[in-house]
């Protein structure tokens, strides 16, 4: 019977892979948004200078202390990856979210499962890099390799996961092919970010056959419930624990913790819930703090799911927040594991 040796939440953001100075290439975009979402609310950049002046971010952003969490935040992320290299596991679960690399307004399936041969890691075009975000086109090869690379599939694991979800009610989405091509067939894209900063950082491009799992966080107004992320990771580890074949398994989620806006106190009470495996106090902030970036945390929700069917247990390696102005802009940087 399939086991599971080894689980993982990880942030993914771009900010891992600029130094400290290159922070600041965001903060003018920053400026100019009119709608960050912080809090269950939305605040263009002077609203949330006067809401959070108090909390003195601006010496949070100072680059000194940048680089302090950013050395942090790296040593964790090799620790994760010495674990996964000890562990060898024969095949890996990763649940992610897609943001438009893949779906777009003609369809955004809520749950997707790929259960395919082949998974591409396509880097972009020229074209594609000059218009991505100030500060995201440089960090963009902590996700994509140099040149084009095709990963394993586990489609076994992937029929069996998905037809345990639709016994357990859950309605999802399959896939067998995830790229998105132009019409005349050229690829733009392959795996989304989130699974290619996996295979890249953790597996270190030596990557073994892995199962997809898509969430769709960002966008309304079929996003996932916290308490629905986590009852469909359950489903998954019931697939896993029942799956016949005689191998070991990875679980891991990428993404997180809250962004675009950092808020070190809703980080904090999200990982002590998380270790407490307490799904009320995971979902009792509500759906609305759950949005924008922020909502990535569902996919460490959905990873704990899974893993809640097991005795294995959740040890953070570090938490940081990655502020990079006055007003708390960034990403809120965690790496935990279960053993």
């Amino acid at each position: 019977m399939a086991r599971i040796v080894l689980g993982m939440g990880l942030s993914h953001t771009p900010q891992l892979h600029t130094s400290a100075e290159q922070w600041d290439i965001r903060v003018e975009a920053d400026r100019r948004n009119k709608a960050h979402q912080f809090r269950g609310k939305t605040y263009d950049w002077d609203g949330l200078k006067a809401l959070r002046q108090d909390e003195k971010l601006g010496d949070d952003a100072r680059v000194e202390h940048r680089q302090e969490r950013l050395k942090r935040a790296h040593r964790s992320l090799e620790a994760l990856a010495e674990l996964f290299e000890r562990a060898k596991p024969d095949v890996a679960v990763i649940v992610g979210n897609d943001q438009h690399e893949l779906f777009d307004d003609s369809i955004t399936p809520a749950f997707t499962v790929f259960w395919g041969d082949a998974i591409q890691n396509v880097p972009r075009s020229e074209e594609q890099i000059s218009r991505l975000p100030a500060g995201i086109s440089i960090a963009d090869h902590g996700h994509v390799p140099a040149q084009a690379a095709v990963y394993p599939g586990a489609p076994k694991l992937g029929l069996h996961i998905i037809q345990r979800a639709i016994a357990d009610d859950f309605d999802v989405a399959h896939s067998k092919i995830l790229h998105k091509v132009d019409p005349g067939h050229s690829i733009l894209s392959g795996i989304p970010h989130a699974y290619g900063f996996v295979y890249r950082q953790v597996m270190k491009d030596k990557v073994i056959p892995s199962v997809p799992i898509i969430l769709n966080t960002f966008y309304p107004p079929n996003q996932p419930s916290v308490r629905r992320c986590f009852a469909f990771g359950q489903s998954i580890g019931r697939a896993i624990a029942s799956w016949p074949e005689d191998c070991t398994v990875a679980v891991i989620g990428s993404g997180g913790l809250s962004h675009f806006v950092v808020d070190p106190k809703f980080d904090r009470a999200f990982l002590d819930a998380l270790q407490k495996g307490d799904v009320n106090a995971l979902a009792n902030p509500g759906e609305a703090l759950y949005q924008s970036g922020t909502s990535e945390c569902k996919n460490w929700i959905t990873a704990a799911g899974i893993l809640s069917t097991t005795s294995l247990k959740m040890n953070l390696l570090s938490y940081d927040p990655f502020i990079r102005s006055e007003v708390g802009t960034g990403t809120g940087a965690a790496f935990a594991y279960w053993m």
